[in-house]
Parts: C-alpha cells; structure tokens; sequence
C-alpha cells in the first residue's frame, strides 16, 4: 500500500466516522485509482454504501476485494453481516463459516454466526456459537442475553433466567435484557421479582409497552386487579392493540365486576383476529360469571368452530352441558 493510498484510505474513513458520504466516496475511488488492487479501497467502498444501505453495490465491492485477495478474512464477514440483514441467513452463515475457518479467534464471527443460526430455530447451534464467542471473549452482554433468548425458545426458562442476569452484571441498565429477565421470571411464577425487573425496563424507557402489559399479567397473577388494569390502559398507549392484551385487559375488567367493558375489550380482541378460539374462551366465561349460559355456550362454539380440538373450549362445554343437566334435573 502505497503512501497516497494510504492517506485516502485514512481519509475515507474519517469522512465516514463522520457521516460525509460523498467525501468518503471520493477518497476511497482516489485510493482505488492509485492502486487498482487494493483491497482495503474496495472493502472501504463498500463499507460507505453499507452504511447507505445500498447493499447491493456494498457486496459488489466485498466481492472484489475477496477476489483480490481470497484470504481477506473481513470480506466474508461483512458479506455475511449484509447477506443477513437481507435476511439469507443461510447464505450468511456459509460466509461466517469461511471467516471462522480463515480466522478462528475472533468472537464478532461466532456471535454473527449464532444470530443467522437463530434467526432460522437453529437454537442449539447458536448456544454453541455464542459460548464459542464467550470463550474468546467473556465480556460480551449481548452473546450471554442471545444465549438466554435461545433458551427461552427450547423451553428452559430456569437456564434462560441465569443468562439474562449474566447479560445483566455486564449492562445493568439495558431495558430489553430487564425486560427478557422479567419474562423468564415470570414464567416460572417469580412474580414479584418478575415486577421488579418490568419496573427498571420501565424507568429507562417509558414507553415500553410490553414491559406494562407484561407487569399487568405479572399484577393480574398477583390479584392486583386494579394495578393490572392500569399497566394494561398504560401498554394500550404505547403499542397497538392486539388480541391477547385486550383479553387480558378484559380478563382485568372482568375480576373488578366491569362486565360491560370487559365484553367490549373481548369483542375489540375477536374483531382484530375472529380465528383466535381464546378471545371466545374469555368471552365465555365472563358470560358464565354473569350466569348466562346461554351465551356462554354460544361463545363456546365458536371457539370450537375456530379449533375443534382446542382443549379448555371441550372442557368448558362440558362442564356448561354438566351444569345444564343438573339445573334441569
């Protein structure tokens, strides 16, 4: 690498640190132009539209500098990250997997590689990717949350729970990693702590909407019924609706004796998504609190219509056919 080339290289980068697109440009071309071959030119070129999200002239350039220099361990990697944000986590993993073969020692390619597995339910392998990132590299927050999130998805939410708070010693103060935290915590019916966790994520970000109506089901478990009620009012104002916080929100209104507005929360759920059997199940036995069998049954059919096999709409029915029969016995 030649001395102009070198400076505009130097330069390159600088403009882009500081987000003078056109200037990087510039001296990156001017680099390319006093050295055809270069390959830190062409990866500079390429990391510029990257960050314009030209993705497609951004791999032209990684290409070309992987055809300068084969071994060009970074091409692969940055070809990986854009064939991932492109979501071809297949293709990206086969270019995280020649960076790792090039180099095996750097944890930013196995924790890429982990993200793609994941991203395609490769749950396992991206526990094995992370830890290998760890084991490089034991200072990274985000390998020990990713680790916790896989977890979560193979149902182990004990060990999920220790990765999280792992995640946490690092970065305490990250909402997502509070609010994973939270979930895990919940799951296992730690509800108190589970509040705990949901009311850091909310002091950071106030307009966390799942941490409210996470909290809400937190509350609702708890028999707060009024707090959960608010936390389920506060998400409603930072996400929009969707079935299963409405029927909780009605669920909410319902235990505080407010049947008209928990039926109207159970209808706004069914309007939103008319095939979810839960939002009828709800209804039901709201109905059935009221003593209305009727319509509990009716509400109970069309659960049923939704999924014949749905368990508690059979079991439900059952037990309204049990009632019928003994009241007219």
């Amino acid at each position: 690498m030649n001395t102009s080339e070198t400076e505009f290289i130097q330069r390159g980068h600088h403009f882009l640190g500081l987000g003078l697109i056109s200037q990087a440009l510039d001296s990156f071309h001017s680099a390319l132009s006093a050295n055809p071959q270069s390959v830190e030119a062409n990866y500079g070129i390429g990391l510029t539209y990257k960050q314009t999200n030209n993705f497609e002239q951004a791999l032209v350039h990684y290409d070309q500098c992987l055809e300068i220099d084969p071994d060009y361990t970074i091409g692969y990697y940055a070809k990986g990250v854009i064939l991932r944000q492109q979501t071809k986590f297949a293709d990206a993993i086969i270019q995280y997997d020649t960076a790792i073969d090039l180099n095996p020692h750097d944890p930013d390619f196995f924790y890429s590689r982990g993200v793609a597995h994941a991203s395609l339910n490769h749950y396992q392998q991206a526990i094995e990717d992370f830890e290998s990132a760890l084991r490089l590299d034991d200072s990274l927050p985000n390998c020990y949350y990713n680790i916790g999130v896989a977890y979560k998805e193979l149902k182990n939410q004990g060990t999920a729970l220790g990765y999280y708070t792992k995640a946490l010693e690092l970065r305490p103060n990250e909402p997502d990693y509070r609010y994973a935290r939270g979930n895990a915590l919940s799951d296992l019916g730690k509800y108190e702590e589970a509040i705990t966790d949901y009311d850091e994520a909310i002091k950071t970000v106030v307009s966390f909407g799942n941490a409210y109506y996470n909290r809400g089901i937190a509350k609702q478990n708890l028999m707060l019924h009024e707090e959960a009620l608010k936390d389920f009012l506060l998400a409603i104002k930072f996400v929009n609706p969707f079935p299963d916080l409405l029927i909780n929100l009605g669920t909410a209104l319902q235990d505080l004796g407010d049947f008209p507005k928990a039926h109207k929360a159970f209808s706004d759920a069914i309007r939103l998504n008319p095939d979810l059997p839960r939002s009828y199940i709800a209804q039901a036995k709201a109905y059935i609190a009221q003593g209305n069998h009727t319509e509990a049954q009716q509400s109970t059919n069309l659960a049923l219509t939704c999924d014949p096999k749905y368990k508690e709409a059979l079991e439900l029915m059952k037990s309204l056919q049990s009632l019928d029969h003994s009241q007219n016995d």
